[in-house]
């Protein structure tokens, strides 16, 4: 029997090798076949990480360098049966590649690559010559070797702008280094036939395509919105007996995995109507069989935690929230709005477009929630950082507090962190992931506090929630508690973590010591326009039994 996970493209990012090792190809060449009939050279596209634009370069490359055997039962091949498939030069770049930590680096590279190109064509460069005298000359001297235009295919073109986001000088240096290296495009036009740029951003027009006044943008073109991503009919027509294995697998209909699919990793649109898969996400899911956070580690550029450690998300995004078109278009990166980065990034997408004094606006939310858990870890690890520059007790305070059973202080002291938690840290009712949150700031605290402690340490009867140790003779086992229900007190939840301490035995690790049970209980309350968490504590002494 055929291991279909076997055929999942995971990893793959190149059209060639996953046709050659007959991996599931989700057909994106109607779009090729869109540009083509345009008849346009230069065309733009922006979207997140992780969503498939490096394959559908790829794609790109193939079809211009005529490899027809790879494009059997696809769109394009029945589309373009009768026509000539022409074999273009083509100049692939990953901007990925070169070295951008410094300007001059940057130039050495690109001229470095500009050479190795050359080489591999068997052309003779002008010795000496500066990295954009030498791009030009490649693409004339191509193009007259083959007696044919040449194809420019351009893949993160921002990232040497967005590696260095954290020190602005780079960043501008290195965009005005490739402003000057992309001009080269507009002057060789005539030996062009065909140029295409991809990136997590879009930088504004005149920041670094200030020459190509022809560049067709393709990110917010309805025409072009699932150019990427996997559509709702793409992953029941591709993946279908992955989602049946594992239905049967878990014992669960089919309709209830999709809808666990949809939940997790569906979405994203790019004009309000076509929805769309996190491609990188849903295959894993579909590989591993289970539901999970895929994309964050891997799909989140770290240019945008550097951006907001240094900048406050003003705006609660777990609601919908409104913008411009032209304000969410691009970005000037001397002054970056979050909304607009934000969306470029995956983090928020087009839930509707509307008109409003006859300008075009888009509605904007986050778009499953695998991102929503992602966007919320990121504040929340950021908040931590901020509430540890106020977390002034010491350690040996810390300790007296227990010692003399002090619960008032501490607790006083959650109350008051509590409270100024951000409101876009607020999760939503019934989650529940909330205690999360409570414990995870509760814990930095002791943690900034320089106290020896374990978060969520495993004995073999069972997990507790925290163990402080002071020395061999003192630790204190923390049991915490959170509800949002109205009918629940404070102090049944302080009693249902001392009845769990006792019922699980908690303290027989520990038995060497002097121990102290501390029980800690979160309750939120609703008042208008959100919520206050209530916090208790109280402390209990654990007494050996001879």
């Amino acid at each position: 029997m055929e291991d279909i996970r076997g055929r999942l493209s995971l990893g793959i990012a190149e059209f060639d090798t996953l046709i050659e090792k007959n991996k599931i190809y989700v057909d994106k060449t109607k779009f090729i076949a869109k540009m083509i009939d345009y008849g346009e050279t230069y065309y733009f596209l922006s979207r997140p990480r992780r969503f498939g634009k490096t394959l559908f370069v790829s794609t790109l490359e193939n079809f211009f360098k005529g490899k027809k055997e790879l494009f059997k039962d696809t769109y394009i091949y029945n589309k373009f049966n009768t026509w000539e498939w022409k074999k273009y030069p083509v100049i692939r770049i990953s901007m990925k590649q070169v070295s951008n930590e410094s300007p001059d680096d940057f130039k050495k590279d690109l001229l470095r690559l500009i050479e190795k190109i050359g080489a591999d064509n068997n052309l003779d460069l002008i010795e000496d010559a500066s990295y954009v005298l030498k791009f030009s000359q490649l693409i004339e001297k191509l193009s007259k070797k083959n007696k044919n235009k040449v194809v420019v295919l351009i893949d993160e073109y921002d990232a040497p702008i967005i590696k260095n986001i954290s020190s602005l000088k780079i960043a501008d240096k290195n965009r005005e280094i490739l402003q000057e290296f992309y001009n080269v495009l507009k002057i060789s036009e005539k030996y062009l036939e065909f140029v295409f740029f991809t990136g997590i951003t879009k930088f504004t027009k005149t920041s670094i395509f200030s020459t190509i006044n022809n560049l067709t943008e393709l990110t917010l073109d309805n025409d072009y919105s699932t150019i990427c991503g996997i559509t709702h009919q793409e992953l029941e027509t591709y993946y279908h007996n992955h989602i049946q294995a594992i239905s049967n697998e878990n014992n669960e209909s089919y309709e209830n995995v999709l809808d666990k699919v949809n939940h997790f990793y569906d979405g994203y649109s790019w004009d309000g109507i076509n929805r769309l898969f996190n491609p990188y996400s849903t295959l894993r899911a579909l590989s591993q069989k289970e539901f999970s956070s895929f994309w964050y580690g891997t799909g989140t550029p770290s240019f945008l935690a550097e951006i907001f450690k240094h900048k406050k998300i003003s705006t609660d995004y777990t609601s919908k929230t409104s913008l411009k078109a032209t304000d969410l278009d691009a970005i000037d990166l001397l002054n970056i709005k979050e909304t607009a980065l934000l969306f470029q990034t995956g983090y928020l997408t087009i839930d509707k477009e509307f008109i409003k004094n006859d300008l075009v606006y888009f509605s904007l939310k986050i778009p499953n929630f695998e991102v929503e858990q992602a966007y919320k870890d990121n504040l929340t690890n950021m908040y931590i950082d901020e509430l540890k520059e106020e977390f002034n007790i010491l350690e040996k305070d810390m300790w007296d507090w227990i010692k003399n059973k002090e619960c008032d202080k501490l607790a006083k002291k959650l109350r008051i962190k509590f409270a100024r938690l951000p409101l876009n840290l607020k999760l939503s009712e019934q989650n529940p992931e909330k205690w999360k949150l409570y414990s995870a700031i509760f814990l930095a605290w002791l943690d900034e506090m320089g106290m020896e402690m374990n978060g969520e340490k495993t004995i073999s009867h069972g997990i507790i929630d925290g163990v402080l140790v002071e020395n061999d003779d003192h630790v204190a086992i923390i049991e915490i508690k959170y509800t949002e229900n109205e009918n629940k007190s404070l102090d049944s939840l302080i009693n249902e973590s001392f009845k769990q301490i006792y019922d699980k035995e908690y303290y027989l690790p520990f038995e060497d010591s002097n121990v102290s049970l501390i029980a800690l209980a979160f309750k939120d309350r609703p008042i208008k326009n959100g919520t206050i968490t209530d916090v208790k504590c109280k402390i209990k002494s654990w007494e050996r039994k001879n």
